[in-house]
C-alpha cells in the first residue's frame, strides 16, 4: 500500500454548521475562510427554462431579509457603464465587492460619465437559509444572479460578470474575455487561457520590459471599430434601415460586411464612449480594430503571483485576503527554494523587517501553499500610476492575442495561428487537466453543457474540420454564435498565436524565472513582428532570441 501523502496545508474549522464564512489564522488586513472554496455543487445558469422558478428564488430571498435579525449590505458599482446592485448578509462579500469595482461616485470622477439611474445587474447573496443548499442561480430575462450559502467571493464575481458580459454583448456588442492585456510600446497583447498555463505571470512579465503599460489581470471588455472616411473610430451597435433595427449588439459585424457600402444608419460608440451616428458606407469595414478596456478597480487574484513576482508581496500583506491556510512542516521543506528566492527578496525590508526570519518564510508559504487564496491587490503599489490603466474607459488598442496552453507532450513553443486554428482552438478549450472549457471561460452565463454537447458532434469530424463544420452547420447555439462572431472580429483585428509555456522542458534553462524571462523575450518579438510564418519549436526558438 502506498504511504498517504503528507498534508501541505490546512484550514481552521468552524463549530457552526450554518456559517458560510469565519476566521482563519491572521495575514494580512484580515483573512477569512469560505466554506465553499470552489463551485456550488448547484450551478443553474438556466433558471428562465423553469417557469416559476426564479420567482420562488427572489420571494425567499427577500423573505428571508425581513425576517432576519442580521445586517443585510446593499451596494451598487459600475463595471463597464452598467449598474450593478449587490445585496448580501456576508461582511466578507460586500468588503470584496467595494474593493473589487467602482462604485457610482468613483466612475464619474474617473470617467466623467454618469451611471444609470437604477441597476442594470441585480446579485442577491445570502447564508444562513435553511431551506437552501449551496447553490447559485441566473436569470437572463431579469439579468438577475442569486446566490445561497456561499460566501466564495470568486463564483459570484465570475458570475456577475458572466451577467454583465451577456447584456454587453446582446445590446452593445461589447465582447468579454477572461483575459489580461498589458501594453509595449503602445502596443497591446492580449493574453486569453485556462487557470494555470501563465497568464498572470506573463502579464507581470512583460511589465519588466521599458514602455509597457499594465491594463487588467483576468478580465477585459473588448470593443470592435471601423475607421471613418473622417478620421473618427466608431464600434457599431445598432444598424437601422427604414427606421427599423436589422442588427443590433454583435449580429451588426457581420452584416456591415455583407452590406459593404449601404446607405443603412449605424449608431454607435467613439472611442471616447460619446454616441456616435454615421452611415453603414462611411465605414471601413476591411480594417476593423480592436480596444480593450480594463473591468476592475482593484484585482482579486491568486496570492500565489507572489512566487514569481515577490513585490507583490507588499500589497498583499496589507489586504484582506480569501483562503489563507496554515502551512505544515512538510509544505515548507517540499518548498525551501522557492520560499528562499522569495525571502532574499523581502528581508529587511518595510513591513517584513518586523517580522522573525521563520515568521516571514511562513508567511510566503500561505502566498501560495493553497492554489486558489486570493487577494485583493492595487496595482498602483507595484508599478508606478503612470504605467498602470486606472480610468475604465481609456482603450488599449489590441495588436496581439495569445492563447497560452501548458502541453508538455508539444514541442511547439509559439506559432502563428490562421483563422480556422484559433477558433478551434477555442472551440476545444481543453484546460492543462484535460478538461474543456469553451473560449476558456469558465464565466459564460449560459448554458455551457448544452454547448459543449454540440460542440463535441462537430469535433468528431476531426479538429482540423470544426471551424468549417461549424460555418455548414444550421443549428448551432445561438449563445455559441454570439461568442464566436466576436471571437472572429478578434482574429480580423489582431494577430493570434498559440504559445506553448513549456520552456522549462529545455535542458539548457536553469531554472523557472529564467524560462518565464525568456517566454516574456519571445511573446514580445511576436508582438513586433508581423510574419505569417511565425513558428519556433523548443529546438530552433533560441534563434529568435539571438
Amino acid at each position: 500500500m502506498a504511504a498517504a501523502k503528507p498534508k501541505l496545508y490546512t484550514f481552521p474549522t468552524s463549530d457552526d454548521a450554518m456559517a458560510p464564512e469565519w476566521p482563519g489564522t491572521p495575514i494580512g488586513a484580515k483573512n477569512t475562510i469560505t466554506r465553499q472554496k470552489g463551485r456550488t455543487p448547484v450551478g443553474n445558469k438556466m433558471v428562465d427554462a423553469t417557469p416559476g422558478l426564479f420567482r420562488r428564488l427572489l420571494a425567499n430571498s427577500f423573505q428571508f431579509i425581513a425576517a432576519s435579525n442580521q445586517p443585510v449590505h446593499s451596494h451598487d458599482v459600475v463595471i463597464h457603464g452598467l449598474r450593478v446592485r449587490a445585496i448580501t448578509n456576508s461582511e466578507h462579500l460586500i468588503g470584496y465587492w467595494r474593493d473589487n469595482w467602482y462604485s457610482l461616485e468613483e466612475w464619474t470622477r474617473q470617467t466623467g460619465e454618469q451611471p444609470h439611474d437604477t441597476p442594470d445587474v441585480l446579485v442577491v447573496a445570502l447564508g444562513r437559509i435553511p431551506t437552501e443548499q449551496e447553490a447559485a442561480y441566473y436569470s437572463r430575462q431579469n439579468d438577475t444572479v442569486v446566490f445561497f450559502n456561499t460566501s466564495y467571493y470568486g463564483q459570484l464575481k465570475s458570475w456577475v460578470l458572466g451577467a454583465v458580459g451577456r447584456k454587453l454583448a446582446v445590446e452593445y456588442g461589447i465582447h468579454s474575455i477572461h483575459g489580461a492585456v498589458v501594453t509595449k510600446d503602445g502596443k497591446g497583447l492580449l493574453y486569453i487561457a485556462p487557470t494555470g498555463t501563465g497568464k498572470s505571470t506573463s502579464t507581470y512579465g512583460v511589465m519588466e520590459f521599458p514602455n509597457t503599460r499594465f491594463h487588467s489581470d483576468d478580465w477585459v471588455y473588448v470593443r470592435y471599430a471601423y475607421p471613418t472616411k473622417d478620421g473618427r473610430t466608431v464600434s457599431p451597435a445598432r444598424v437601422i434601415v427604414d427606421g427599423k433595427d436589422v442588427a443590433r449588439g454583435w449580429q451588426t459585424y457581420r452584416w456591415l460586411e455583407e452590406h459593404n457600402g449601404s446607405t443603412a444608419t449605424v449608431i454607435g460608440r467613439a472611442l471616447d464612449d460619446s454616441e456616435v451616428t454615421t452611415v453603414a458606407k462611411d465605414l471601413d469595414v476591411d480594417h476593423p480594430e480592436a480596444y480593450a478596456f480594463t473591468s476592475e478597480k482593484v484585482f482579486y487574484l491568486r496570492s500565489n503571483l507572489v512566487e514569481n513576482f515577490p513585490q507583490a508581496a507588499y500589497d498583499m500583506i496589507r489586504s484582506r485576503l480569501e483562503n489563507a491556510p496554515d502551512v505544515t512542516p512538510e509544505f515548507m521543506t517540499e518548498n525551501t527554494s522557492s520560499i528562499d528566492a522569495v525571502f532574499m527578496k523581502l528581508k529587511g525590508t518595510s513591513p517584513f523587517d518586523k517580522m522573525s526570519d521563520d515568521e516571514l518564510r511562513t508567511t510566503i508559504g500561505r502566498f501560495f501553499a493553497f492554489e486558489n487564496t486570493r487577494a485583493m491587490l492595487d496595482i498602483t503599489t507595484v508599478f508606478p500610476k503612470e504605467r498602470v490603466f486606472t480610468n475604465p474607459m481609456e482603450p488599449a488598442r489590441i495588436n496581439a492575442v495569445m492563447l497560452l496552453k501548458r502541453n508538455f507532450d508539444e514541442d511547439l513553443v509559439i506559432e502563428r495561428l490562421s483563422l480556422a486554428r484559433f477558433m478551434a482552438r477555442l472551440l476545444v478549450g481543453r484546460t492543462p487537466t484535460g478538461t474543456k472549457e469553451i473560449v476558456y471561460n469558465s464565466y459564460r452565463a449560459v448554458d455551457d453543457k448544452s454547448e459543449r454537447a454540440w460542440i463535441d458532434t462537430i469535433e468528431a469530424k476531426g479538429v482540423d474540420k470544426m471551424w468549417d463544420e461549424y460555418l455548414k452547420a444550421t443549428d448551432k447555439p445561438v449563445t455559441l454564435e454570439e461568442e464566436l462572431e466576436m471571437f472572429r472580429m478578434l482574429h480580423r483585428s489582431a494577430k493570434a498565436y498559440d504559445v506553448n509555456t513549456t520552456l522549462q522542458k529545455d535542458p539548457k534553462i536553469t531554472g523557472r524565472m529564467e524560462a518565464v524571462n525568456k517566454t516574456m523575450r519571445i511573446l514580445v518579438k511576436a508582438l513586433e513582428t508581423d510574419q505569417d510564418d511565425f513558428h519556433y519549436d523548443i529546438t530552433s526558438y533560441g534563434k529568435l532570441l539571438e
